[in-house]
């Protein structure tokens, strides 16, 4: 009788309850996820900068916090609905407004909000209501990342290159261990639909930012060198050319211009002929 019960009982969790189990257990997995440094800047021999790291954040909400009263929701949710659709104008304030009441009622712990947020839409986004209650009362959840930008646009763009997972070239090639720093990592818990959720505020290990890399680019040399050359490119209608302006008496690189026509019948930096 004690072992057809024992065989009963596997029967019943095997048959009966396996969805439950195996869903719960999915939700219960937790992994360390590897956080990114902050990429070191890249300066011109002046202190200019030639390129840093630019945080951008992902905004997601967790509908379920315990702490969140439906009172509370309900009184607050259109407020919130029309201070995201002035903030972002991607859709109306009827839409986000369904679109948060259906992540409530489904008890999701993390609705994505809004990829690609800047600093200044984070800052007000903060001050909204619910949000305001921040990560435990009302279910605030932001992620941080780093978008590499070249405040000099396209000037010596292709000197100071990019660092791509497959392919690196320029100075974020060349330098990509120094300027890389070292990764940090935080405990995610698996949840529904196969996303990560932090389990924590606070990393685990926290990231080390990468080391700052001071060039010997001068950026009014540089910009000189790239009008030059794309004066005379344009008079011969010349596919490219390439220009190196060197201090002789250090050595020193003070500009490196590479133009290249484009199909567009413009000129850009896309390959380094120098």
């Amino acid at each position: 009788i004690f072992a057809l019960a024992i065989v009963g009982r596997v029967a019943q969790i095997q048959f009966l309850e396996g969805e439950k189990w195996k869903a719960k257990a999915e939700t219960q997995t937790t992994s360390f996820v590897t956080i990114e440094a902050a990429r070191g800047n890249i300066f011109a021999s002046d202190g200019s900068l030639l390129a840093t790291s630019k945080p951008i954040y992902e905004v997601r909400w967790d509908a379920a916090v315990p702490s969140l009263k439906d009172e509370y929701f309900n009184e607050n949710v259109g407020q919130l609905s029309r201070q995201l659709s002035g903030l972002f104008n991607d859709k109306s304030a009827t839409a986000y407004k369904r679109e948060l009441t259906k992540a409530r009622l489904n008890k999701s712990q993390y609705f994505l909000i809004k990829r690609k947020v800047d600093y200044k839409q984070l800052k007000k986004l903060r001050e909204f209501e619910i949000f305001n209650l921040g990560r435990y009362k009302g279910g605030l959840i932001i992620h941080q990342g780093n978008k590499r930008a070249k405040p000099f646009k396209q000037l010596a763009a292709r000197t100071i290159g990019y660092d791509r997972e497959n392919y690196s070239v320029g100075l974020e090639g060349a330098y990509s261990e120094q300027l890389s720093g070292v990764v940090g990592k935080r405990l995610m818990q698996k949840i529904a639909g196969g996303n990560l959720k932090p389990l924590n505020d606070v990393n685990e290990v926290e990231p080390e930012d990468g080391s700052d890399l001071i060039t010997t680019i001068d950026i009014n040399i540089q910009d000189v060198a790239e009008h030059a050359l794309l004066t005379q490119l344009e008079k011969h209608e010349a596919h490219h050319g390439c220009a190196v302006l060197m201090e002789v008496e250090t050595g020193n690189i003070k500009a490196i211009a590479n133009l290249t026509l484009q199909e567009s019948g413009s000129y850009a930096e896309t390959y380094n002929y120098a």
